[in-house]
């Protein structure tokens, strides 16, 4: 995809377009692996989907809109792309692992 600015012209691969979406759907505390992301660029506007898996408890919905808008912003300025959507699809969800001994539980 090319994309006109004032000194002329910047290309970006698909490729790393998908790259700077995935890093940074994963840039939430509480996304944790790394996502699957997938792109559609046509000129200079895109979509975007992002398979996440997301530690437990966590308020879902309010995450899902965090990180879709945190998605949209940053690739715009990154890439100068405007981004019309993105779907974010919480695939896993993670227990927090709780450290030390609580009740109930045992070492092995």
């Amino acid at each position: 995809m090319s994309v006109p600015t004032a000194h002329g012209t910047t290309t970006i691969s698909d490729r790393a377009f998908t790259r700077i979406a995935e890093k940074l759907a994963s840039e939430d505390e509480h996304v944790t692996g790394r996502p699957h992301v997938s792109a559609s660029v046509c000129g200079a506007v895109a979509a975007v989907h992002c398979d996440l898996a997301v530690r437990y408890p966590a308020p879902v919905p309010r995450l899902a809109a965090k990180i879709r808008e945190h998605v949209r912003r940053r690739l715009r300025e990154l890439t100068g792309v405007a981004v019309e959507n993105v779907d974010i699809e919480v695939v896993e969800l993670v227990p927090e692992q709780r450290s030390g001994r609580g009740p109930g539980r045992t070492l092995a």
